[in-house]
């Protein structure tokens, strides 16, 4: 019995120690890595081995191989503002914005993170602030980036030619938070392991900013632009559906009431109102798109009804996760896609856990009707 009891114990011993020199050597692999970066004034690797064995993960594809299509021309599928006129509302960003870029061109920093739900025009807006001075834009999603691919999006700052360079993380509350540390340093002292930085302007965006307040603040400290969008209004949305409809679809007629309809059932999401739109332009019935899109009253959808049927029923407040479950969907695609709008505008709250509000009360005896349909 003593003899397999030390037996036990040299192996999990061994075992230990594997993991720790697994460890290390991760560590002095990224050491070695970070030792290759760019020097910002000669432009040179600044080892003697010019070639770096780097591997970005999720975020690069070898185009070399593809073979590209060479048919009739591709028609264009979409239409982004490439303008602020054509950036329809957010005037506070809009204006916030112009004070960052009047601090670029002064060489202040310009750090922002820019807070909306999906499908708001986040991303359009950082392209358009990228436009707006000329800059090289980097773009990735935080949940693809790790220690490895950090050094490729600083050497890529590094190396570029254009005076001013925007990294843009989207989605930042999705990166792992020991790899969000990095960036403490990089965005306030352009370093990274005392390897100078080119300085550059970071912005992010998130639909989920309570979490970078409770998981990583030190970070949000360091960025002193923290830009909110407002809920859109019926009438922002309906100008979004007619500029889209006239630049791509100046040929279609769609009346005031289908322009109502659409505004009044896209959750006040521009997204989702231009792809209600193209739904129309082929159907040429708007009740029918609403219909194939489960759509019931007010944007909210057959998903949505469930959720507050189910804490109309509850006698007590629901965690998501059990929510979820309740409702067929995984927890963070409830988190994500479903929650953030109910939370917004009133139908639930969070005390931490889920409970139905006076407002999502109202809204299920206005549709109780339509009750055989869940």
């Amino acid at each position: 019995m003593l003899l397999a009891l030390l037996i036990i114990i040299s192996c999990f011993v061994y075992y230990v120690l594997k993991g720790i020199e697994k460890h290390e050597n991760n560590q002095k692999q990224l050491e070695i890595q970070i030792n290759s970066l760019t020097d910002k004034e000669t432009q040179m690797p600044i080892s003697n081995n010019p070639a770096i064995d780097v591997h970005i993960k999720e975020n690069q594809v070898d185009a070399s191989r593809i073979v590209e299509y060479t048919g009739e021309a591709i028609k264009k599928f979409e239409f982004r503002p490439e303008t602020w006129e054509q950036f329809i509302s957010q005037e506070n960003a809009k204006e916030e914005i112009k004070t960052v870029i009047k601090k670029v061109k002064r060489g202040i920093r310009g750090h922002l993170i820019l807070s909306a739900l999906k499908g708001s025009g986040k991303t359009t807006f950082i392209e358009l602030f990228a436009h707006s001075i000329g800059a090289k834009l980097i773009e990735r999603i935080g949940r693809q980036i790790d220690e490895d691919n950090i050094v490729d999006i600083v050497n890529e700052i590094n190396q570029s030619q254009e005076k001013y360079v925007v990294l843009f993380i989207d989605e930042i509350d999705t990166m792992e938070w020991k790899v969000l540390k990095i960036f403490n340093t990089m965005i306030e002292q352009f370093k990274i392991n005392e390897k100078r930085i080119k300085p550059f302007i970071f912005a992010s965006a998130t639909i989920s900013k309570h979490l970078l307040v409770k998981n990583n603040p030190d970070l949000l400290d360091r960025i002193p632009h923290h830009i909110q969008f407002v809920r859109y209004t019926t009438e922002d949305i309906a100008k979004i559906i007619l500029q889209y409809k006239t630049q791509l679809y100046s040929e279609e007629r769609i009346t005031d009431d289908v322009v109502k309809k659409i505004s009044e059932n896209c959750k006040y999401n521009p997204r989702t109102s231009i792809s209600l739109l193209e739904d129309y332009i082929v159907e040429q019935n708007i009740t029918k798109v609403l219909r194939n899109r489960h759509i019931i009253a007010d944007g909210l959808d057959i998903f949505d009804i469930k959720i507050l049927d189910i804490l109309a029923h509850s006698n007590k407040a629901i965690g998501s996760n059990a929510l979820s479950l309740k409702v067929g969907m995984g927890e963070q695609q409830y988190l994500r896609e479903i929650e953030p709008f109910l939370l917004e505008f009133g139908y639930i709250q969070r005390i931490p856990s889920r409970t139905i509000t006076t407002k999502g009360l109202e809204f299920l005896r206005k549709i109780e009707e339509v009750k055989n349909v869940i």
